[in-house]
């Protein structure tokens, strides 16, 4: 991991702490407003790989009704370098998670679980003072939250995406 000052001036715009954390506590809240419960965390993991890849971001479909499993095989180009993008946005979700735990928006739970200790108030309040692009990774962490939520079981998740626990 390169230290925040010597990240080039793009990369720590776009993976400064305090932004992917602000899309991972919008996917927490998401995923618990529709599972009633927390996060498994390595879901955390998959997040800033979706929703920093703009291509695949702008794709997402607008509900979470749609199948996940019949959404990638209709968008192929989704799945490509998953991976690869996980693993190497992978350092920067684990800064991420450390930011939220010190500023208390994120916090582990028992069984393997995150939970994000913000207020749906307080989610709508940071979404409102966003640029809108930033405001779009936001709102679609939120969604993505929901969305996994939505599929059932972790491992089932992660299979569609091509990657296990």
């Amino acid at each position: 991991m390169i230290a925040t000052v010597m990240r080039s001036k793009e990369e720590a715009n776009l993976l400064n702490p305090a932004f992917c954390c602000n899309c991972l506590t919008a996917a927490l809240f998401g995923y618990s407003d529709v599972a009633n419960c927390d996060m498994p965390f390595p879901l955390t993991f998959m997040v800033l790989p979706i929703i920093l890849h703009k291509s695949t971001r702008q794709i997402l479909p607008p509900t979470t009704r749609t199948s996940m499993a019949a959404w990638l095989s209709e968008n192929p180009t989704a799945k490509v370098l998953f991976y690869e993008r996980l693993m190497s946005l992978r350092p920067f979700t684990k800064e991420a998670i450390h930011f939220g735990m010190k500023a208390d928006w994120i916090r582990p739970v028992s069984g393997g679980l995150v939970h994000s200790s913000l207020s749906e108030r307080e989610v709508n309040r940071i979404s409102n003072s966003l640029t809108d692009e930033v405001r779009e990774c936001f709102t679609r962490s939120k969604f993505l939250g929901k969305w996994f939520a939505s599929v059932g079981h972790t491992s089932t998740l992660m299979a569609f995406w091509g990657i296990r626990p």
